[in-house]
């Protein structure tokens, strides 16, 4: 063990308290904390999407990209809304998967539930991924959308012609 004299430690203390003193001083206009100094950064990543909606993503285990900055309105944005209204309408009525299963759904916010014999498929598919299965569009056979949740319900929605009408 180093043992120091009067002086050195003297020394050392008021070092330490210079020290502590400078660190407490703040430049004019700088910040010095680096959590602090990060105030703002990224905020233009954040103003196409709402902080509710980004939760509700988050939630719902959404994987897709948040919205884009463009705002253009083409047929390719417009259609994933077309096919939900048409989702929407046609909720209640009787659909059938492509092995003659019958089934029922009911929109319920941005998601739909499944119903098969009278009762609830217990996982609620999301709006996002309904998109994402549209954005695949026109499916061959339910492979094609077997990552998504419910695929073989969804590819019964999708390919009937209540829902598709003209556009696939």
């Amino acid at each position: 063990m180093l043992l120091m004299n009067y002086r050195e430690r003297k020394a050392f203390s008021m070092s330490l308290i210079q020290t502590e003193r400078d660190a407490g001083k703040k430049q004019s206009g700088r910040v010095d904390h680096p959590v602090l100094a990060m105030v703002g950064v990224g905020q233009q990543l954040w103003k196409n999407e709402a902080a509710d909606r980004f939760v509700e993503r988050l939630r719902s285990q959404d994987i897709s990209a948040p919205p884009s900055p463009q705002g253009t309105a083409d047929s390719a944005k417009d259609l994933p809304e077309a096919v939900w209204l048409a989702i929407q309408a046609h909720q209640g009525e009787q659909f059938h998967t492509s092995k003659g299963l019958p089934v029922i759904y009911e929109v319920d916010g941005n998601g739909i539930w499944f119903f098969r014999g009278g009762k609830r498929v217990n996982r609620k598919l999301t709006r996002t991924q309904v998109e994402l299965a549209i954005s695949r569009c026109p499916l061959k056979s339910t492979t094609e959308i077997k990552d998504i949740i419910d695929y073989p319900y969804l590819f019964a929605i999708l390919m009937d012609r209540r829902i598709r009408g003209q556009a696939w």
